[in-house]
């Protein structure tokens, strides 16, 4: 459920591995375009965003997740637009 909005439809990409599916995504909202803030992002949270563990409406998805143009895709779409070099690419902070 998302913490903004309520609503209880928010979607998460999994993958199958074999053993059972695993998160490869972040929690999304489609209604509010909240999204799930990952543990490897270094921006600075704001107060409600520490609260709630979700990055506040319509702010930029995980400086880690899959995206194409700042737009969170799944897995599939990010391999389909990383052999065809349209995939954002990512500095890992680790």
């Amino acid at each position: 459920m998302c913490p903004y909005c309520g609503y209880d439809g928010c979607e998460a990409d999994y993958v199958d591995v074999g053993v059972g599916m695993v998160q490869c995504g972040p929690y999304y909202c489609t209604e509010c375009h909240a999204s799930e803030a990952s543990y490897l992002d270094t921006r600075e949270l704001s107060n409600q965003e520490k609260e709630t563990g979700w990055y506040e409406p319509e702010s930029p998805v995980s400086e880690n997740a899959n995206t194409v143009g700042g737009m969170l895709v799944d897995h599939k779409t990010a391999k389909a637009m990383y052999v065809n070099g349209l995939l954002d690419s990512k500095e890992l902070n680790l």
